[in-house]
């Protein structure tokens, strides 16, 4: 989480400016997929913001510009993790 506030705070940001998150869901180690989306998960319930999940072989380049771009073509996934409910 440090990591995620260092980038922000060099960026001039800070949480309360995030309207959206976009979270990687591979490829990838599953180990790393899993940790990511559970940290954007939750900063995403904390802050009460828009969360989407979006694949590596959707994007041509880098930057915020090609996220717009999938994500009007809908290749974004809003459902990331499903909880599982035992009874």
């Amino acid at each position: 989480m440090i990591l995620i506030l260092n980038f922000l705070k060099e960026h001039d940001s800070n949480l309360d400016k995030i309207s959206e998150i976009f979270v990687n869901q591979g490829p990838g180690k599953i180990s790393s997929i899993r940790n990511s989306i559970a940290i954007a998960k939750g900063i995403a319930f904390a802050k009460n913001i828009d969360l989407y999940g979006f694949l590596s072989e959707h994007l041509t380049e880098k930057g915020i510009d090609q996220l717009v771009k999938i994500d009007k073509k809908n290749f974004t996934n809003i459902n990331l993790i499903k909880p599982l409910y035992s009874s």
